[in-house]
């Protein structure tokens, strides 16, 4: 009886550290994922920090080229302007009648 006894008890201590060990086991495993978990949701806030630069930085070249493109148009007029002022004093130096040149002094220059 004694025997039984005491097999019965070390089958049990066997069972509880058995359990105890997959317990702890289970613990470490839920931990690992719980790092996985975050360390992806990491990445992805990353990769959307990534993202929204590139969108930004897009968004920054093509108001910058629009600029550019606005000045170039203005400096285009600019010139066509002075070339126009230039060729209508050309004329008056000529003492070209005023009915010949203004066509030329209305006109606007336009984009």
């Amino acid at each position: 009886m004694q025997e039984q006894a005491r097999q019965d008890r070390d089958e049990f201590e066997r069972i509880v550290l058995n359990q105890k060990f997959e317990r702890e086991l289970e613990i470490r495993n839920e931990a690992e994922k719980a790092l996985r978990v975050v360390d992806h949701a990491n990445q992805l806030k990353k990769q959307i920090a990534i993202n929204e630069e590139k969108r930004k930085q897009g968004q920054r070249e093509l108001l910058e080229e629009g600029r550019k493109i606005k000045e170039k148009l203005a400096n285009e007029k600019q010139k066509l302007e002075n070339i126009k002022s230039a060729k209508l004093a050309k004329l008056l130096n000529y003492d070209i009648p005023f009915k010949y040149t203004s066509e030329l002094s209305r006109k606007k220059i336009a984009f």
